[in-house]
């Protein structure tokens, strides 16, 4: 069985917020250090370097993702992640169709298109505007994550009342 965060033992009380960490970080370190054990030559690299096989590995990860993240950048990886899952999510919802999924998802896409929009006109805005692309970042997670529902927040407290006051009545439904 795995030994994923799920099945980690951490305890909570009596322990600070820190050794709750130091914990958990040993313990993965350690499942990754029995899962690399097995493989070839890592071990005998590890033994040469006086070091875990977990560290080297660790470490060759860290460095390919920084290589991935200076080849394609900050921005790059912002969009893909703030594509993929509500994309994903949102197909799930129109095929479960949960109460008000249209406004979540219809709004999150809108705020996302809205960000491309801006950095279509004003291309500078990610190189000239400090920590925009992280600031772009946080504010796409809060409006896709289910615990914030931040998409919904932006319809009914920005959207609704814009399109109230200067939009397009909705039309009634006649049959």
């Amino acid at each position: 069985m795995s030994q994923g965060p799920d099945n980690m033992k951490v305890e909570q009380e009596g322990s600070s917020f820190k050794d709750q960490v130091v914990t958990a970080l040993t313990q993965f370190v350690d499942a990754v250090d029995k899962k690399c054990s097995s493989l070839p030559y890592l071990p005998d690299i590890a033994a040469k370097a006086k070091t875990k096989p977990a560290y080297i590995a660790l470490a060759v990860c860290a460095a390919f993702l920084m290589f991935i993240l200076m080849m394609i950048g900050f921005n790059a990886i912002v969009n893909i992640i703030c594509f993929a899952y509500p994309a994903m999510a949102a197909l799930k919802a129109m095929q479960t169709k949960p109460e008000k999924y249209d406004e979540q998802w219809l709004t999150y896409f809108m705020i996302f298109g809205k960000f491309h929009v801006a950095e279509s006109f004003y291309p500078s805005l990610l190189t000239d505007v400090s920590f925009y692309v992280l600031f772009k970042f946080l504010v796409l997670v809060w409006c896709f994550l289910p615990q914030s529902t931040g998409a919904q927040k932006v319809y009914s407290f920005f959207i609704k009342k814009v399109l109230a006051a200067v939009g397009p009545k909705p039309e009634s439904k006649t049959e």
